[in-house]
């Protein structure tokens, strides 16, 4: 019996019941890895979201005519996609990083259906 070498054992990576061959296996990367990068495109990707909200809300706050061109059903489904992700992030993957990041969508999200909002009955009342 050989050593392990990751819970393969040596001899089996030379022998014919070994499906794949030593190089390939040993230049496969870890699944980790594959996990990280999923991580950080994650992080970035989403925090970097957070900054294009600033023109959205720019727009409805400027606008004089109700923030027609707005949905507040899609902006409210936004809010509450987020609300619920700030959930799952704290009370089932109890992960830190996730549950901020969709925090800060969800306040995002809430501020341009909140201010929308504001403007479009601000228009409609006078």
């Amino acid at each position: 019996m050989g050593r392990s070498l990751n819970n393969v054992n040596a001899v089996e990576l030379f022998s014919p019941r070994c499906e794949q061959p030593l190089m390939t296996l040993l230049s496969t990367p870890a699944p980790w890895a594959a996990e990280s990068m999923i991580a950080w495109a994650y992080i970035l990707t989403n925090s970097a979201r957070v900054f294009t909200y600033v023109p959205q809300l720019v727009a409805v706050w400027r606008s004089r005519d109700g923030a027609r061109d707005i949905s507040l059903v899609t902006w409210g489904s936004w809010v509450l996609a987020n609300a619920t992700a700030v959930a799952y992030g704290s009370v089932v993957v109890h992960d830190l990083f996730f549950t901020l990041i969709a925090m800060l969508n969800l306040v995002s999200c809430a501020a341009v259906t909140v201010v929308g909002a504001q403007r479009r009955k601000v228009f409609r009342a006078g």
